[in-house]
Order: C-alpha cells, then sequence, then structure tokens
C-alpha cells in the first residue's frame, strides 16, 4: 500500500489514544493482508480461508480486528463483517500469568535499584497497578490534579480517548497532591519528567528476575492479575468492567485468568458433601 496512506493510517490510530502494541498490531495486520488484495467482502473471506492453514484462531482474530480499523479507516462500508466472522474458527483462550499478592510482596521486597528513593517508587508502581488494574499508557500520564479528593476519584485518560473515574485505597490517595499539576510518577533523571513505558517494562522484569517467581510477568499482567483478584473475591462483573474501562462486558471477562489448578479446586467443590 502507498507508505503516505498507512503514515495516515499510523496518525489517524494515534489520535484514539491506543497503545503502541495494539498500533503495532493493526499495522502489521494490514501489511499482511497486503494492498493487492481488494476490500471487499469476498477478498477478505478469501484472505481468512487461506489463512487458516497458516495461523491460529487467535492470530486470525487479530488481523480481523485490524482490517476493521483499516476499513473504518478508509470510510467504507461494503463489507459483511458476519460473513466473514464465520470462517474464522473460535477456540478456548489460553490461561495469561496473573499473580497473586503474596507473590506482589515478593516482587516489592527483591531490589536492584541502588537509589532508596527509586526503589520505593518503584514499590509504589507496581502497588497502583495490582490494586488498579491501568494500562502501563495511562499510568505514566497520571497526574496529582487527576484525583478529585471529594468525589474520591481518579480521572483515567484510557485507551480510544475514553475517560472513567476509578477508585484507589485509601494508601495509595494519600500520596496525591491534587493541586499540583506535576505527573504523579516522575523520572529521576529530570525534574517534571514522566516515566517511559520502557523504564516501567524495565522495572517490572528486574523485580520478576530477582523474586525468581517462574511466571511471565508484564505491565499488562497487572491488569488480568487486578480482574481476576476482584473476581476470586465476588465482585459484580459490571465493577470491574468498569474499573478497567471496557465497553464490552465480554472483553471484561478474557481478562479473568485463574489457572488450572484453580479451576480444579473450584470444580472438586461439586464433590465436598
Amino acid at each position: 500500500m502507498p507508505k503516505k496512506t498507512l503514515e495516515k493510517f499510523i496518525e489517524w490510530l494515534r489520535e484514539r489514544n491506543l497503545t503502541k502494541s495494539t498500533e503495532k498490531n493493526y499495522v502489521e495486520g494490514v501489511r499482511h493482508y497486503g494492498e493487492k488484495n481488494e476490500l471487499n467482502t469476498k477478498q477478505i473471506s478469501e484472505y481468512f480461508r487461506k489463512s487458516k492453514l497458516q495461523h491460529s484462531p487467535g492470530m486470525m482474530k487479530r488481523r480481523c480486528i485490524a482490517l476493521k480499523s483499516w476499513v473504518k479507516f478508509q470510510k467504507l462500508r461494503n463489507i459483511d463483517w458476519k460473513i466473514v466472522s464465520k470462517i474464522i474458527p473460535s477456540c478456548q483462550n489460553n490461561f495469561f500469568d496473573t499473580i497473586d499478592k503474596e507473590e506482589l510482596e515478593l516482587l516489592k521486597k527483591v531490589r536492584f535499584e541502588v537509589k532508596e528513593k527509586n526503589y520505593q517508587r518503584n514499590n509504589f508502581i507496581l502497588d497502583f497497578f495490582f490494586y488498579t488494574g491501568i494500562r502501563a499508557s495511562e499510568l505514566i500520564n497520571v497526574k496529582h490534579c487527576d484525583y478529585d479528593p471529594k468525589r474520591k476519584t481518579l480521572r483515567i485518560l484510557g485507551k480510544g480517548n475514553k475517560v472513567r473515574y476509578i477508585l484507589l485505597p485509601t494508601r495509595l490517595a494519600s500520596e496525591f497532591e491534587p493541586k499540583s499539576s506535576d505527573y504523579f510518577f516522575k523520572n529521576s533523571l529530570g525534574i517534571g519528567t514522566k516515566l517511559s513505558l520502557r523504564t516501567l517494562e524495565r522495572i517490572i522484569q528486574e523485580r520478576t528476575k530477582k523474586s525468581k517467581i517462574n511466571k511471565i510477568i508484564t505491565p499488562h499482567s497487572f491488569r488480568r492479575s487486578f480482574a481476576t483478584f476482584l473476581h476470586n473475591k465476588k465482585v459484580h462483573l459490571t465493577t470491574i468492567q468498569k474499573l478497567l474501562g471496557h465497553s464490552n462486558i465480554n472483553t471484561t471477562i478474557q481478562y479473568i485468568h485463574n489457572n488450572y489448578d484453580y479451576l480444579h479446586q473450584d470444580y472438586n467443590k461439586i464433590w465436598q458433601e
């Protein structure tokens, strides 16, 4: 496809405040479809019929979402997505690694930071991730003035430029200075400079390595952990949905990742009489 068109598409995606990983997946999906295939129901359906032999259902689903976004950008209305969706096979979602409160404490006990100030800040970041479930891209943009002490809510500008208001434990809320316009989590290299996504990834990577927790833990793992933690505490699914900022409750369900050990324990309750 023309380079300028793709650049405009990327600009269009960025205006919607999507995460870097989502943006990357969309662009890769569009590039894989290629410019030789026309954007109509027949061509897209044929593309996914061929993809069945090469790609997993999960990959096909992601590529379909990318093409929907591309079609929307092109302002086309001639695609029958119901026909296309019937071609893509469904499958049970994989379990992603999540952490519980005990593992959170393990991550907070280990240390790679030289400065005490950075060590304490990073512990607070881990708590903030675990007890709010916000995205990494949202966390780095939180400012002190986003917190409303009267309503006891934190304003979050989320994915797709959607604004939502989340609740905070008292211990986290007490650290906000509502009259300040500074970023809440600042980089130690400069005054008023916000953290980078790479810094967040490194913090979690280093802490995970030091803690020897045998799991793949990323910033997004905390979002799934938050949803799973609340679900196991019998919190209403609609409450979890609103806190995560999902428009579709089915998306929220996909964020709950109890492992097979938990499923076995839950299932065995049937026979405990």
